[in-house]
């Protein structure tokens, strides 16, 4: 295990967030853990470290779910809000929607040993999925409101 990855697993049971670790087929190193948007609701998001030992580490943080396009006529409104939004509020992620009308936020970034900046980017994600997601609503909330 690297340093890096000790010191983010270190970082997270100090601030006491439930994230799951697994290593994927291609050694790196998986957390998923789950964001409560509401009582309700849960966004799910993993954090992908390159496992090599190394000065710089690269690192993948995606939200998935932030909604899903069921209703294809709507496919290019909601490429034009996604374009405006990462622009204007997406800050350092990329939301983008998949082929299978999943919306979803991905970040990709590297750190170092000293992995505070790799945590806050985690944590600014939620902040930013929850106000993306209400942008989202506001185009796809009649076809959500049927479901």
């Amino acid at each position: 295990m690297t340093e890096t990855i000790e010191n983010f697993e270190a970082l997270i049971k100090e601030k006491k967030i439930p994230l799951k670790r697994s290593e994927l087929k291609n050694g790196q190193i998986l957390f998923n853990g789950n964001f409560r948007l509401t009582k309700t609701k849960v966004l799910p998001f993993g954090i992908v470290f390159d496992s090599k030992d190394a000065q710089s580490v690269d690192f993948q943080i995606t939200y998935h779910k932030l909604a899903y396009v069921q209703d294809f006529s709507k496919k290019a409104a909601i490429l034009e809000l996604l374009n405006e939004l990462n622009q204007v509020k997406a800050g350092y992620y990329s939301v983008i929607l998949a082929g299978d009308g999943e919306v979803y936020l991905k970040l990709l970034s590297r750190t170092t040993n000293d992995v505070l900046a790799a945590y806050e980017m985690m944590v600014f994600g939620s902040t930013i999925a929850k106000v993306l997601i209400k942008e989202i609503e506001k185009i796809l909330e009649p076809e959500n409101a049927a479901e």
